[in-house]
């Protein structure tokens, strides 16, 4: 198929951990000059397979090759061979600036082999201009957007001696023009000669942007060809074993009419951010808030569920009008917030410790039993399908997806009455995101209300009553759900 040697090659790699066998003669190439789409749900194998092909995790048996030739992969000898990874969660030092962020695997030296702040402002810029990244070098890296820094991490990778980069869920949590820009990134990386490993559930990213691919299932590799000569329909067979798709009739069952309204901000702002914004949230509907990164919608979320006050207007929740996160959590308001990993895990405690963080927080149990507990969280996990080998095991080794689901059933096993929801199903797989989508909409009709903060268009289409757009912090429009068409979401970002 292909006249040159890969840059990255694994053949028949298998990797098992106790009670599981992760990958099964699992085999990829990665060529220079092309993109290489990897694909699978949750579980699949992904995650494991992007450790062994970064000398993160020995593998039990197979062939790693770099350009033909056999290697024993660690960290050390793949970062000199070349090889990067973007992961799907942010590897940023929040504490310190743009430039040392850029420069974190090469800082650059100066006279006399001096680190300078004049020196990594000067090298991290160079490299920033090449993905088109207009950030402040001095700039604390906690103050970017979750986009600003996709693309400070991926002018970390494409350094002079990268070889082959891989890139785990880029695009989650990101906007249309955001994404347009990273593929604009990815198709200059692949034209000047580097290899690239793309991983993704946005199938219509992987049409338009990937060469080949190869699909997972269960750690074991199912298909892989020319994605010139394959159909989407046939990738999601692939994936799932049989045809699974997203459309509103799948997930709108039943409807209720607007109750009572649950939370409501009037005329509420946050310094810039936010700008005298009103707005209501009813029972028995599922409100989306969507916009361009950086329209104000992160904010109002964080308003809504009582993490941060206003500094001007008011917002009431469930009828108060002050109150912290925990006494609006206490009141029933349950908030998934967008950035899983830094705001809504406890990363080194247990499953059991996160599905059950909402209902130790509210009821305050004078004892705990920890083999109750135990069977607590795995009733929990087991309602959102969670897969896991052992609920008592840290969360940190679950995939994304999964871990965004037993957030979910954090607050669902509490009975909020009110869901706070930004970017649910972010890094979520095609059949986990129905079942999201399920729930979500299962919620509203029993008379409970959501609020739904998301860039998919699909996601909104696919369960939202009623749209809010939002651009430069202020509600630029409203739209009924059925006619939240993604044309006319679009227009209205743009103010068209």
């Amino acid at each position: 198929m292909h006249a040159t040697l890969a840059t990255l090659e694994l053949r028949k790699v298998q990797k098992s951990f106790p009670s599981v066998r992760a990958l099964k003669d699992v085999s990829l190439a990665a060529y220079p000059g092309r993109v290489h789409a990897l694909l699978g749900e949750n579980g699949a194998g992904k995650s494991t397979l992007i450790k062994v092909a970064s000398g993160a995790l020995q593998p039990d048996g197979g062939e790693i090759l770099l350009n033909g030739a056999p290697v024993r992969l660690t960290p050390r000898t793949a970062k000199s061979a070349g090889i990067r990874v973007l992961h799907q969660e942010r590897q940023i030092a929040l504490t310190r600036s743009v430039a040392e962020n850029v420069l974190l695997d090469r800082p650059t030296r100066g006279r006399f082999g001096l680190v300078t702040a004049g020196g990594l402002a000067r090298a991290a810029g160079e490299r920033l201009a090449r993905v088109g990244a207009d950030l402040d070098p001095h700039a604390p890296a906690w103050t970017l957007t979750v986009a600003q820094m996709q693309l400070l991490e991926l002018a970390r990778a494409v350094s002079d001696d990268a070889t082959c980069i891989i890139m785990d869920e880029p695009t989650a949590s990101l906007h249309r023009a955001e994404i347009e820009r990273l593929f604009t990134v990815v198709r200059q990386v692949r034209d000047s000669g580097i290899a690239v490993v793309y991983i993704s559930h946005h199938l219509d990213e992987v049409m338009e942007l990937a060469d080949d691919y190869t699909v997972l299932r269960d750690g074991s590799e199912v298909a892989s060809g020319l994605v010139s000569e394959v159909t989407t329909a046939r990738l999601v067979s692939h994936m799932f074993g049989d045809e699974v798709s997203l459309r509103r009739e799948d997930v709108h069952e039943g409807g209720t009419r607007p109750g009572d309204v649950v939370i409501e901000l009037d005329r509420a702002s946050f310094g810039g951010a936010v700008r005298s914004v009103s707005l209501a949230a009813r029972r028995g509907e599922v409100l989306a808030v969507t916009g361009a990164v950086g329209c104000g919608s992160r904010e109002v979320a964080h308003l809504m569920s009582g993490a941060i006050k206003p500094t001007s207007g008011t917002v009431r929740i469930l009828g108060s009008g002050r109150g912290s996160r925990r006494a609006a959590a206490r009141a029933g308001v349950g908030f998934l917030p967008a950035d899983r990993k830094r705001e809504g895990l406890l990363l080194d405690r247990s499953i059991v410790d996160n599905a059950l963080l909402a209902e130790n927080g509210i009821t305050r149990r004078p004892l705990f039993h920890p083999l109750s507990a135990t069977r607590r969280a795995a009733d929990a996990c087991r309602r959102l399908a969670v897969k896991l080998s052992d609920v008592r095991s840290p969360i940190r080794g679950l995939s994304g997806g999964n871990q965004q689901k037993v957030i979910l059933a954090r607050w669902l096993r509490v009975g909020s009455e009110v869901l706070i929801l930004d970017e649910p199903t972010a890094g979520v797989d095609i059949p986990s995101k129905s079942e999201i989508y399920r729930l979500i909409r299962q919620h509203a009709v029993e008379g409970r209300a959501v609020v739904l903060f998301s860039t998919e268009y699909q996601e909104i289409r696919c369960v939202a009553d009623r749209v809010l757009v939002m651009r430069d912090g202020r509600i630029a429009g409203e739209i009924e759900g059925e006619n939240a068409t993604e044309h006319r979401i679009f227009e209205m970002e743009l103010g068209a």
